[in-house]
């Protein structure tokens, strides 16, 4: 029997990075509710175990997950869809983010959705004419941009407006709804925190002209750059599992996400950092960025910064020094923005634009 729905990604177990958080969180959530989902995975190395995988990524319900060895990136997708393609063609909805799979999909008539985190690449690539082909022929049924920056993105390379939808990516409100609020005290002196990839595009050299002003800093994730001196306000900390980053956030007051203008996606995104972030009830110092300015007002739920000039960044937080009270406000409202943007919502959502299948709503209730 085919699932209702189906979820193809290339994210891979074995070396997750935040498009398969959100792929897993929102299948997670779409079970939740209720929808019966399969998502089909690239296959994992041999005794490669998935329970622990699922649980260091936050996923604390049964989902029907499948590596498939057909769906290996050296192949396409092609011998995938080919075995598949009955379960394929009879699924309530077949939904993916892979532009590779889409394009594939289209050319087998198969009728599905694209989620799309980077229209420049989409570009870049020459893949963009392609995918507004398959929507025009209605093969491809709907894009769903992950920011109201990416769905003009898209509307502006010819996409029809009723086409594409905004579905912005979300945060396990469950899980971070035990993090203590911050108090004055921690306003006073506060300790800044990133957690997630380190490098420079994503505001390395900022970190390091923060630390050498006195910041007190902890940089928590992956490096694809080192800083170019060790300062002693600067911590390096290696990546942690995803359901620990929690835990991570209780450790310092402000939650910095420097995204700089030159990264790949930066006019597109919606990161999941910035809710967890908000979630944890830390305050939230960000680049000015288009996407971002979609849930960040700045003085209202967090505070904006021109993302390339280090004396802005340090200015936004001696502000915070000078008046802990207004920043512990714009904390707590932060944190109920962060209502709003909970993985059930997400996955509601995506069934209401997509009709995506019938939901037991006694499971959903």
């Amino acid at each position: 029997m085919s699932s209702h729905i189906i979820y193809l990604a290339w994210g891979r177990a074995q070396r997750p990075h935040a498009n398969l958080i959100q792929t897993l969180h929102t299948v997670e959530a779409l079970t939740k509710l209720g929808a019966r989902v399969r998502l089909y995975l690239p296959p994992v190395p041999r005794g490669f175990d998935l329970g622990r995988f699922l649980s260091d990524m936050g996923i604390r319900t049964t989902i029907d997950l499948c590596p498939a060895p057909s769906l290996h990136r050296r192949w396409r997708g092609w011998p995938f869809a080919l075995l598949h393609r009955r379960e394929l063609q009879t699924a309530g909805l077949v939904y993916t983010r892979v532009p590779e799979l889409s394009l594939m999909l289209a050319r087998l008539g198969i009728g599905h959705w694209l989620e799309v985190h980077d229209t420049a690449t989409l570009q870049a690539r020459a893949q963009l004419s392609a995918l507004l082909a398959a929507l025009a022929r209605g093969t491809l049924r709907g894009l769903v941009a992950i920011s109201a920056a990416g769905r003009e993105a898209l509307i502006r390379a010819g996409a029809v407006p009723e086409q594409v939808h905004v579905l912005p990516s979300g945060v396990d409100l469950e899980a971070f709804a035990a993090v203590p609020a911050l108090n004055l005290d921690q306003l006073r002196m506060p300790r800044a925190l990133y957690v997630g990839r380190i490098s420079r595009d994503r505001g390395l050299p900022l970190f390091e002209s923060l630390a050498a002003a006195g910041v007190a800093l902890t940089l928590v994730g992956p490096r694809d750059h080192d800083p170019g001196n060790l300062h002693p306000n600067l911590e390096l900390r290696p990546a942690v599992a995803h359901a620990q980053v929690p835990g991570v956030l209780t450790q310092g007051a402000l939650a910095l996400m420097p995204y700089q203008a030159d990264l790949r996606h930066a006019a597109t995104i919606s990161p999941i950092k910035l809710f967890e972030a908000l979630a944890a009830g830390r305050l939230v110092i960000a680049s000015d960025l288009a996407p971002i300015r979609e849930i960040i007002r700045d003085g209202v739920n967090g505070l904006l910064v021109p993302p390339e000039e280090p004396l802005a960044w340090l200015a936004a937080i001696r502000r915070v020094q000078a008046d802990p009270a207004a920043a512990l406000a714009i904390a707590e409202a932060g944190r109920q923005t962060a209502m709003r943007y909970g993985w059930d919502s997400r996955a509601r959502h995506l069934l209401q634009l997509t009709g995506g299948g019938a939901v037991d709503t006694a499971s959903a209730a």
